[in-house]
């Protein structure tokens, strides 16, 4: 299976548990998109199945990557878990299907749930089928979820947040690993776990989430992220590079900066009262078999590597992002 570089673990272990071996194609990060001279070399008689992904927040026109692949007979599916523009935007119509995810941190979060916009027929009756023998989501569980995320609201405040960052950053991890543990929406352990926790039909709690969250889609607050994104871009232009500054639709659901110290920068942010971070993150580099390792992602694995991600949520005061890109330029220069 071909895959674009970058994705979350759990993404290379769902498609693992199926047999699958993953070839990965590395990124240019400046528009986060499959390199298409690694795209084309990549097929193989062996080949079965394309996934690219959008990241970030941008999103980017697939049909060269289809052209390539419907040429050789291979479907391609998109990843669209981290570029959900609202309502009416469900991925290309060249794509077999568009996956959209709804967890805990996602735009227009229901707590978890999924979309899956599928183009062919006879593959969506297939996977309606499979579907229908999933057990349901035990309300109890979507229960524990909501209060879970409903106590983390608390958060929000600046001291209290500060308290728990100061307590958890003396723990295993510290505080990337707290909040990668917080928000994880997938079990840690064996692939037999895994699948059980995703073989689920969403309950009807769930599901009356996620409909009322797409019925009351807040295209506003998209737009004002998307400003503050196109606002830090800009003025950090000569401070860093900006990974995917030159995709074409970029809304900044992640907002990521690559410098020469992230760990410097990280620190000089925290003790400004800014929450950067280099690893809570989720999302990093695939690793090649063995037998292909000249398709080590070493162009976006090094960019990564480099990264620091930084609130850019329209929340944020525009006075505040102002001395957000003042603390950077001082720990920089």
């Amino acid at each position: 299976m071909i895959m674009s570089a970058v994705t979350i673990p759990d993404m290379a272990r769902i498609v693992e548990e199926h047999g699958l071996v993953i070839i990965p194609v590395d990124l240019d990060p400046e528009t986060m998109t499959p390199r298409i001279d690694l795209y084309e070399r990549a097929f193989s008689p062996r080949t079965r199945l394309v996934m690219v992904a959008h990241l970030l927040g941008g999103s980017f026109d697939v049909t060269p990557y289809a052209d390539i692949a419907n040429a050789r007979g291979i479907p391609l599916v998109e990843d669209c878990a981290q570029a959900f523009r609202g309502p009416g935007s469900w991925g290309s119509e060249r794509a077999l299907a568009s996956f959209f995810s709804f967890g805990s941190i996602k735009t227009s979060t229901s707590l978890g749930a999924a979309v899956a916009m599928v183009r062919d027929r006879d593959v969506l009756e297939r996977m309606r089928t499979i579907h229908a023998t999933r057990p349901l989501q035990g309300s109890d569980a979507f229960a524990r979820k909501a209060m879970k995320y409903l106590g983390m609201q608390g958060l929000h405040s600046r001291l209290l947040y500060g308290a728990v960052a100061q307590v958890v950053s003396r723990s295993d991890g510290g505080l990337d690993g707290f909040i990668r543990r917080s928000v994880k929406g997938f079990p840690a352990g064996n692939g037999d776990l895994l699948l059980k926790h995703l073989r689920q039909r969403p309950g009807a709690a769930q599901a009356a989430l996620l409909r009322r969250r797409l019925e009351r889609f807040d295209s506003r607050r998209l737009d004002a992220r998307a400003e503050r994104g196109e606002f830090l871009q800009h003025s950090l232009r000569d401070a860093g590079f900006v990974l995917g500054r030159q995709q074409p639709k970029r809304t900044h659901w992640l907002f990521a900066i690559s410098v020469d110290d992230p760990c410097r920068l990280i620190h000089r942010l925290r003790k400004a009262g800014f929450d950067a971070t280099q690893g809570a993150t989720t999302i990093g580099p695939l690793t090649p078999p063995a037998e292909r390792n000249d398709f080590d992602p070493r162009v976006i694995r090094e960019a990564m590597s480099r990264a620091v991600f930084l609130p850019a949520y329209p929340e944020l005061p525009r006075r505040e992002a102002s001395r957000l890109i003042q603390s950077i330029v001082s720990a920089i220069v």
